[in-house]
């Protein structure tokens, strides 16, 4: 076993070896923000990476970041010594690069359209009935703006051959042929030109695994709403982003990211940068705190600014807590950050009415 392996043990970790090349790998809950087997090890780079928080590095990290060491702390608890720092200004960050949208094959986009269509089918049966009221009520959307993103009701786990969406075929450690899951859940589709880019489903029942699962060969790049206008709202689901068009679609465009990590391809990388304002409200979370503040500012410069929601981690929860979305956008696009504070005391706090609230003046 070793040193890391021992360190994530000591520290309570519980990791299965889910691989046997190049030294191995574990998988395991995150430390951080949980979940099944999102949390990797590679004992023989000595390296950690949670592929859901970004939580990421080595021994020493996993020292300074789990128990709180600094950095000399970490290097003698190892039996190393930490040496000279390293004086003068440190070397450039190598220049992100944005890519090409990736398109999927033809025979999968078939595959994917056929499954949509049941999908979508469902969703507007009797057998639909409380996922659309969920969308409604928890969510928020209208069933025009439902019908218009295309999105569907998987009701049971499926498994299809990789082949059958024109994936290579790939085995399993035992032999077994791997499959193209589709778990049941709520279906949220990426269209481009009507063919389907992107299957991404909210599993109904997720258990201590990912509440969301990507069909393997989708598009990764986000889904955007009125990219062109001069002015957007960066934010991690697509259920939020629909929201937010549905709500504010006339005075900016929306960009959904998927995770707080993920970047912009190539074309929502040209249109961010002719925008006047890009609004980043990435989930109220570590994780979206800290890819905010970090690549959208060194992006985009000083016209992308941090605009969490307020009363709620990200837009859905905000509105559910009384947060009027709309005028929530309005205050950031024009710098209204007092006049907006107010307003959120007011109508939330204070118990007036929007538009009561929007005559105040100081």
């Amino acid at each position: 076993m070793t040193r890391l392996l021992e360190l994530i043990a000591a520290d309570g970790g519980t990791l299965r070896k889910v691989a046997t090349a190049n030294g191995g790998e574990y998988a395991g809950p995150c430390p951080w923000c949980g979940g099944r087997d999102r949390f990797r090890v590679w004992p023989g780079t000595g390296r950690f990476w949670c592929r859901q928080c970004g939580k990421a590095g080595d021994s020493i990290e996993w020292l300074r970041k789990r128990r709180g060491l600094s950095f000399v702390e970490a290097c003698r608890t190892l039996g190393r010594e930490p040496g000279p720092r390293p004086s003068g200004p440190r070397p450039a960050r190598p220049t992100w690069e944005p890519r090409d949208a990736t398109e999927p094959a033809a025979e999968w986009q078939a595959s994917a359209g056929a499954f949509l269509d049941g999908a979508i089918d469902c969703l507007w049966s009797a057998r639909g009935d409380v996922a659309r009221a969920w969308l409604r009520t928890e969510k928020g959307l209208h069933d025009a703006t439902i019908r218009a993103a295309g999105l569907g009701l998987n009701l049971a786990d499926k498994s299809e051959p990789r082949a059958a969406w024109g994936l290579e075929i790939q085995h399993k450690e035992d032999g077994t042929e791997k499959m193209q899951w589709l778990p049941g859940g709520l279906v949220i589709p990426l269209i481009v030109g009507g063919a389907v880019h992107r299957l991404r489903i909210r599993r109904s029942n997720p258990g201590d695994g990912a509440r969301y699962v990507v069909a393997s060969g989708s598009s990764s790049s986000p889904t955007t709403w009125n990219i062109t206008r001069t002015a957007a709202v960066i934010v991690e689901s697509e259920l939020d982003g629909l929201l937010l068009n549905q709500a504010a679609g006339d005075l900016c465009g929306a960009v959904a990211m998927g995770t707080a990590t993920a970047k912009p391809d190539t074309a929502t990388h040209a249109a961010l940068k002719a925008a006047a304002v890009v609004l980043v409200a990435l989930d109220s979370d570590e994780a979206g705190a800290r890819a905010a503040w970090r690549f959208w500012p060194d992006t985009y410069g000083t016209k992308a600014r941090r605009w969490p929601t307020v009363q709620g981690k990200d837009a859905s929860a905000a509105r559910l807590n009384g947060l009027d979305l709309r005028a929530w956008v309005v205050a950031g696009l024009f710098g209204m950050e007092e006049r907006f504070e107010r307003f959120c005391i007011q109508t939330i706090d204070g118990g007036l009415s929007d538009a009561e609230a929007l005559t105040i003046e100081t």
